[in-house]
């Protein structure tokens, strides 16, 4: 079994989320058993973000879920924070800024479309905290708010910003797609992807990825609690892929992305 950074998860109160009571029921996971998961599962790392701050009611529940997960990845060595940015909310900035000094926190999580904003609105903004801050940017993306495409002109203006469009393969549209067009025309190589969307487990999908863009922009990641983790690790282990790519995928990205942490 390969050893995993899983560079994509949540933890938190599922309540706020906007599916169904008994859907958001298979989401409450505790920290132990997320724990004894990735023991399992040969995860060394899992960077989160917090659920109550994906869909937070107002800005105090968005901040004090990230001032949660900040005391928790500093109790626990193998978790580590993303720390969520919603540009409504001008504080988030402010305690972003402070977040990110932590060794724990890998970097900044935006979520346009739970958020409701269109990414074009701010990103100027978030790309230039993140510009100053030295900070990684995850994004979640595919939704019609969240199109990678929308986030290249950004990426390009502000070179030294590392931005992950999350969910390889997702697309509101039923496109495949737009995370592996948007890392091809990225002018300054800036742009990854991650594999935590459902969608990488289509037959072909990861394979057809690393064709077109190699295996060095891809990272794992589950999103658990919505996806298995170890469904979406078998995914990428049993991958038709070479070992150099698995490891590469499962582990190496990560780590050279984020090796200073």
């Amino acid at each position: 079994m390969y050893k995993a950074i899983d560079v994509h998860g949540h933890l938190g109160d599922p309540s706020c989320f906007p599916q169904t009571e008994l859907e958001k029921e298979f989401y409450r996971l505790s920290l132990e058993s997320l724990k004894r998961d990735c023991k399992e599962n040969h995860i060394t790392a899992a960077f989160l973000s917090p659920m109550e701050a994906i869909f937070p009611s107002d800005e105090k529940m968005l901040l004090n879920a990230n001032s949660h997960m900040e005391a928790l990845s500093a109790e626990n060595d193998w978790l580590y924070q993303w720390v969520v940015v919603d540009p409504k909310f001008p504080a988030s900035y402010l305690q972003a800024e402070r977040i990110l000094r932590n060794k724990k926190c890998v970097g900044v999580k935006i979520h346009s479309d739970a958020h409701g904003y269109a990414i074009e609105e701010f990103a100027d903004d978030i790309f230039a905290l993140c510009d100053r801050t030295n900070a990684v940017l995850e994004a979640h993306s595919g939704d019609k708010m969240s199109l990678p495409e929308n986030m290249i002109p950004f990426a390009d203006k502000y070179p030294n910003v590392k931005l992950i469009v999350s969910h390889l393969g997702h697309g509101y549209d039923g496109c495949v797609d737009h995370q592996i067009r948007a890392i091809k025309a990225a002018k300054n190589g800036n742009i990854y992807t991650d594999v935590s969307s459902a969608r990488s487990l289509l037959n072909n999908l990861v394979e057809w990825a690393v064709e077109q863009v190699t295996c060095h922009k891809i990272l794992f990641g589950t999103d658990t609690p919505l996806h298995h983790i170890p469904m979406m690790k078998c995914r990428i282990e049993t991958a038709n892929l070479s070992e150099q790519a698995k490891k590469a995928i499962l582990y190496q990205n990560a780590y050279e992305l984020f090796g200073g942490k």
